[in-house]
């Protein structure tokens, strides 16, 4: 009975000593991972649009978060949008640059783990250049036996794209505080 006990007590220790280790690494990691998603999301927004901007703004409504891309004058020329959709093995994110008229600019997909060989050709040339210049209510290609990620990351742009369209649309016919 005493070993049992002594045995216990070791096992309770080494938990502690572990848990304890874990949140002290975690409180030390948090702020730099943060700052390297952030940097990321920047690095991926920056990639799809077809020029520089002088200006990106984040915008945050509810569960939508896109970004307006502007020029030199203060035009917006894009709107940059990350999407998620689950596909066959996993979700599926994405990011997508659409200009105000609704056209597609660039996709790149940014994170997944679908099966290597087959859905992995969503990452493909082929498959990311048929959205170039074209409307978001368009119609896209599936990838024969990646049919589930194909159409996720389709549904995806599509869906995410008009919901950026009417948050725009709303917030352009509102004035800016500054504006009034």
């Amino acid at each position: 009975m005493r070993d049992i006990a002594r045995l216990s007590l070791v096992l309770f220790l080494i938990c502690v000593v572990s848990a304890a280790t874990l949140a002290v690494t975690f409180k030390i990691t948090e702020p730099r991972i943060i700052q390297q998603r952030r940097l990321e999301e920047k690095r991926a927004v920056e990639r799809v649009l077809p020029q520089a901007p002088s200006a990106i703004e984040k915008i945050e409504k509810e569960d939508l978060v896109f970004f307006k891309a502007k020029d030199a004058e203060g035009n917006v020329f894009a709107y940059v949008v990350i999407a998620k959709r689950r596909g066959y093995s996993s979700d599926i994110k994405t990011v997508v640059s659409i200009d105000p008229e609704g056209k597609i600019m660039a996709v790149e997909i940014l994170e997944h783990r679908e099966t290597p060989g087959i859905g992995t050709r969503i990452e493909e040339e082929e498959f990311l250049n048929q959205f170039k210049n074209k409307k978001i209510s368009g119609q896209f290609d599936t990838i024969t036996g990646a049919t589930i990620s194909s159409r996720a990351v389709i549904e995806s742009i599509k869906e995410k794209a008009q919901e950026v369209l009417k948050q725009s649309e709303i917030s352009e016919a509102i004035p800016d505080e500054q504006d009034r």
